[in-house]
This record gives structure tokens, sequence and C-alpha cells, in this order.
């Protein structure tokens, strides 16, 4: 599958935070997430997914689990379903990658929805 740029999926997240959902598929989803400095990502979990976070541009504190840490672009950590995670930004336009595993259904919902009312 290709996803082509006018496929993509934007969300204003409000506080700071876009969404780019880049593309998905029953078992597997991609999502790009940009930051600006002091924006964050509340501690929560997922009781049915498994989500990566990669940094691809900036620096985060990210909590995952039991540990924090600041993480850097190239740098990646994983949260198992039911753990723990939050991201806090510490510069502007930083931007990470979540991949989800399975597909995460309320984001595309969310990005259909948010797509549909610009149109």
């Amino acid at each position: 599958m290709f996803v082509e740029p006018n496929n993509i999926l934007f969300t204003d997240k409000g506080k700071g935070i876009t969404q780019r959902m880049l593309g998905y598929h029953s078992q597997l989803m991609a999502v790009e997430m940009t930051f600006q400095k002091g924006s964050s990502m509340p501690p929560h979990s997922h009781a049915d997914h498994v989500q990566g976070i990669y940094i691809v541009k900036g620096s985060f504190k990210i909590t995952c689990g039991e540990v924090t840490r600041v993480m850097k672009a190239g740098e990646m950590c994983y949260a198992d379903k039911g753990e723990i995670h939050g991201t806090y930004c510490l510069e502007d336009q930083s931007i990470l990658l979540d991949i989800h595993s399975p597909m995460r259904a309320d984001i595309l919902e969310e990005g259909l929805n948010y797509n549909s009312q610009k149109r």
C-alpha cells in the first residue's frame, strides 16, 4: 500500500499538537505528531494496543512505564498494552512517529471527522 499525500488525515489536537494519520491497516497504524515546546500528551495507557514512539525531530521528556527520560531524534521506546506513557515537548516543532498495533479506530474516526468538517 502506498500513501498519497492527499489521503493523509490531518487533525489539530489543540494545545500545540497536530497529528497526521499517515496510513493504517487492521493490524498497524502510523501517526506523525508535531508538538510545540511545552505541549504534552498526559500520561495514559491503551488497554488493547501496543505503541511504538520514534523521535523524528527535536526532543521530548517521555515517560514509559516507571521510567522517564529525555529522548532525541533517532531514539525509540515501546509502551505495552496497559503501560502508562506520556510526552512533554522540549523544543518547538518537535516531531514523533506513533506506531500502533493493532490500528486505532478512534484516531481514524477523529481524522475523518476533522477533515470532513474542513471541506
